[in-house]
């Protein structure tokens, strides 16, 4: 319990600090009372905590998501605290639907000690994708994209703790099978890839939005560096590398009904040419984002790809009912191999994209619609999302 309290015994704490423990402690859903009170000693008050262990432990949950990407699925969670120690929790996702996928965590929660963890996820699409990704070399150069099977098994431990009682920093190490598969291209096998790939990583975050979805007020910040070091190489290109990237966001309400969210992003490959499968890639929107690919306003899922790329958006978000949502939001990116080695970053964008959407807050998660554009794609896309991300 002490690990949760961003003070030790002795120190001198405000109420904020005060407020921030019980909010920490009630979210754990360890106990069932939580309770202060402060008795006087002097020149001082002493703070007297009282708590009551809850007895529930285990959790069964559902719920519902669709998006363009992944299709339809429906979430099964298990969670399980005190699996093994007091202060562990187990969770496993199940996602049944168009595309199995699983998400099993294992985490021992020393607050703001080091805690350690486990994960084990499965994911899984098939989709057209940029033929960057797939990393092949096509001769017909009227062929811009591939029907791929893409099937992702990761494996991390890691430890992590709380820096300066805000940032979340952590380190780990992952392995990771890629199955990448492609029927459509006549001659050849259809394993574009099937490896197993080591790496480190470590990683710094921080988030004080006051909502996942819909934030009002709020900035957040993650950076992170991972290190490929090993693979078992079926394609005979890797050589080890590694992928750095950070993203910046920032919330306010500018009016009472009326919030802008300012996000900046980056990220770039360090080392000699390798396999280009955790490339950027960019297109989309309303999927959980997996890997190094992310959403982009203008573009259809997974049409941009390059192992370096910088990208900033605006959105506006006008409440025009409670929990209904009205927005508008602009993007842009430049994205190639090497971007930072010359000065082109710095130049006016090369890719850019508008959407305007709705957005209704609900018992499952937000419902969206988006219909966005590019002025560099004669196409327009309309996007649907339903339930929580995962």
């Amino acid at each position: 319990m002490k690990g949760k309290l961003p003070f030790e015994e002795g120190d001198e704490i405000s109420y904020a600090n005060l407020k921030k423990g019980i909010d920490n402690l009630n979210a754990t859903q360890n106990f069932s009372v939580i309770s202060y009170s402060l008795e006087e000693d002097h020149a001082k008050d002493n703070l007297v905590l009282t708590v009551k262990e809850s007895t529930n432990k285990t959790f069964l949950k559902f719920g519902l998501h669709y998006d363009d990407l992944f299709k339809s699925g429906i979430l099964v969670n298990l969670t399980q605290k005190k699996t093994f120690f007091k202060n562990d929790i187990t969770s496993l996702d199940v996602v049944l639907g168009d595309n199995f996928r699983y998400n099993l965590d294992y985490y021992i929660d020393n607050g703001f000690y080091w805690s350690f963890g486990f994960k084990s996820q499965f994911n899984k699409f098939n989709k057209n994708v940029t033929k960057e990704i797939a990393g092949l070399q096509l001769d017909d150069a009227n062929i811009k994209s591939i029907n791929v099977d893409f099937s992702d098994l990761t494996n991390q431990a890691y430890f992590q703790t709380l820096f300066a009682q805000k940032f979340l920093l952590g380190t780990g190490v992952e392995l990771k099978l890629l199955d990448i598969r492609s029927e459509t291209l006549a001659g050849t096998s259809p394993i574009i890839d099937k490896s197993d790939y080591i790496s480190v990583f470590g990683y710094m975050k921080y988030d004080s939005f006051d909502k996942k979805y819909f934030p009002k007020k709020g900035w957040y910040f993650s950076g992170d560096i991972q290190s490929y070091l090993f693979s078992s190489n079926y394609t005979k290109k890797f050589n080890p590398f590694s992928i750095a990237k950070t993203e910046l966001g920032i919330a306010t309400t500018l009016f009472k009904k009326t919030t802008l969210k300012v996000q900046a992003e980056g990220g770039l490959s360090i080392g000699g040419e390798s396999v280009s499968f955790f490339d950027f890639v960019l297109g989309g929107y309303g999927y959980n984002t997996i890997d190094n690919i992310k959403h982009f306003y203008g573009y259809d899922f997974l049409s941009l790809a390059a192992n370096s790329y910088l990208k900033s958006s605006v959105t506006i978000d006008y409440e025009i009912l409670k929990k209904n949502h009205l927005n508008f939001t602009a993007n842009y990116a430049n994205l190639e191999n090497n971007l930072f080695q010359t000065l082109d970053w710095l130049t006016l964008p090369k890719y850019s994209g508008y959407a305007v959407g709705y957005g209704l807050e609900t018992i499952i998660g937000p419902v969206e619609v988006k219909y966005s554009w590019s002025p560099e794609n004669a196409k327009g896309y309309t996007w649907f999302s339903i339930g929580f991300w995962f």
